[in-house]
């Protein structure tokens, strides 16, 4: 819900972003992560880098934002259940998915079917 925009353009490029920093968030923690303990120093180690790249990488604030949130919730919840990070990917990509179909149905078809009747 949170990739739901007021067009349906602005929720795609927004659904785009988070994906995107879903997938750098995860694939920057998991390959260093396994080599670190957890703790606080650690975490802002990782965030402190993973904004570093996203910059590198020419992104704007919000995957840098998505970067940040995944690398935390992978960071402290992948010792404590394995497999968080499909856990992750999958809710991102539900998340994406029901934006836009109710950009789609709302806004395309419902919204303009009204519009017509009066």
């Amino acid at each position: 819900m949170l990739c739901l925009q007021s067009t349906y353009h602005k929720t795609v490029r927004l659904s785009i972003k988070r994906v995107t920093g879903t997938i750098i968030g995860i694939s920057f923690t998991v390959i260093i992560s396994t080599h670190m303990i957890i703790n606080g120093w650690n975490l802002g180690l990782l965030v402190l880098l993973g904004g570093f790249i996203t910059k590198w990488l020419k992104f704007d604030k919000t995957v840098l934002h998505q970067v940040a949130l995944t690398i935390l919730f992978v960071f402290v919840f992948e010792h404590q259940k394995n497999h968080y990070v499909i856990d992750r990917m999958r809710d991102t990509l539900i998340g994406v998915m029901v934006a836009v179909l109710i950009q789609l149905v709302w806004f395309r078809l419902i919204l303009p079917s009204k519009q017509k009747i009066s």
